[in-house]
Parts: structure tokens; C-alpha cells; sequence
């Protein structure tokens, strides 16, 4: 995990980062750079973006959405608030996306953050300036009616951190789990955050709740 302001080195790096957008469904995708990976609805209402990244990415995540629809970003739900989910925040605020995410994580990243392993501080994330937090927060759960689908976000208590969301897309039978899920590796769970191995458990459960044989 990086802080969300990146370094003259982290930028050097950033210019490296190539996106590749993956179709997952008719008007999903899945935009994969640096970080986790990002959630796109397409459609004649306009783009919804799940997650952002880093600030220095945001031109070329804007670029790769474009490639796909020509709708604007209406816009960015954060499932958590980690800088490498919500670190374009402020560049997509500005292009008109409005932010959406649970009320912890507008609270922790209105404030400076420390990050641990093993108990141990090994980051700090400055609070976020006031245009990259979200204008629009919940706290259980919230439904986006667009591009014909329904995008039911919600909240799993105390996982990967105390904020995060999973969405579901209900007509393309995706599900977005952000953090609360980790392929190939064991989970990070940022206990100086409110996550808990527990609550990891708790959240896959909820995610297989909504899935079945054919859900992405």
C-alpha cells in the first residue's frame, strides 16, 4: 500500500502503468493498472466507475473508459477508502463525476491515516483534500438505477477495513468486491482500520449470497 500523494519516483512509475479493459458482461467491464482494479457500467445514462485508482492514472483511466462509450463519468463509488480505490478522486470530481461511498470512508479520509502490518505503522496517509471526498455517503446499503441495470451497493461490516462495499450488478449478475477479496494471495486486512479476519469471512459470505454458477 502507497500513500494517496505520490512521489516524483511513484509518478516516474505511474508512467509505466498501461490500463487493459476487459469485457465482463454486456455494458461491464474491468479496467485493470496499478492497484485494485476498476469496475465500469456503460449505457445511455452515462458511465459508472467503481473505484479510481491513483491521480496519476486518471488520464489514462479516462481514455480507456472513452474507448468504450463516449457517455461521460456521472459517477465513482468508492468501496473503501484505501488511496490506491480512491485516488483519483478529486481529478474525477473535477471532470463532474460525483463521489459516492460508505460514511467511514468519507470519516477516514477526511483525517491522516496509519497504515500497519502486524501491528506495526508503516504508512501514513494524509487527509484528503476536500474535493476528493465523497459528496454522497450510506450506511447500508444503496441501489444506482442506470444503463438498464440495477447496481445494489453494500455495506459488509469490519472486513478489509470498517468501510467497505460490494456491488452487485443485479441484471449482468456481476459482483464487485473490491478488497474483500484477494486472488492468489492471502487477504490484507487492515485491522488499524476496523478489519477483521472475521469480517472477511462475513463479507464472502454475503457476496455468495447474491452469486450463483453463472456470476462473474
Amino acid at each position: 500500500m502507497v500513500t494517496a500523494v505520490a512521489t516524483p519516483a511513484a509518478a516516474q512509475d505511474m508512467d509505466a502503468v498501461q490500463i487493459t479493459t476487459t469485457r465482463v458482461a454486456d455494458g461491464v467491464y474491468m479496467l485493470m493498472g496499478q492497484g485494485g482494479n476498476i469496475g465500469l457500467s456503460v449505457g445511455p445514462d452515462g458511465a459508472f466507475v467503481i473505484d479510481d485508482q491513483f491521480a496519476p492514472l486518471t488520464e489514462k483511466i479516462l481514455r480507456a473508459i472513452s474507448e468504450v462509450t463516449s457517455e461521460p463519468v456521472r459517477f465513482v463509488f468508492n468501496t473503501h477508502w484505501h488511496g490506491d480505490h480512491t485516488g483519483g478522486n478529486e481529478n474525477m470530481g473535477e471532470a463532474g463525476a460525483l463521489i459516492v461511498a460508505h460514511e467511514n470512508v468519507r470519516q477516514r479520509m477526511s483525517v491522516e491515516q496509519v497504515l500497519e502490518r502486524i501491528g506495526r505503522p508503516v504508512s501514513t496517509t494524509p487527509a484528503s483534500p476536500e474535493g476528493a471526498l465523497p459528496v454522497v455517503t450510506f450506511t447500508d446499503d444503496v441501489s444506482f438505477h442506470i444503463n438498464g441495470d440495477e447496481l445494489h451497493a453494500f455495506h459488509v461490516d469490519n472486513a478489509h477495513t470498517d468501510g467497505d462495499a460490494i456491488v452487485h450488478f443485479v441484471r449482468a449478475n456481476v459482483v464487485h468486491m473490491g478488497d474483500t477479496f484477494f486472488r492468489d494471495r492471502f487477504p490484507f486486512i487492515d485491522t488499524a482500520s476496523g478489519g477483521s479476519i472475521d469480517g472477511v469471512i462475513a463479507a464472502a459470505g454475503r457476496a455468495l449470497a447474491v452469486m450463483d454458477a453463472n456470476t462473474q
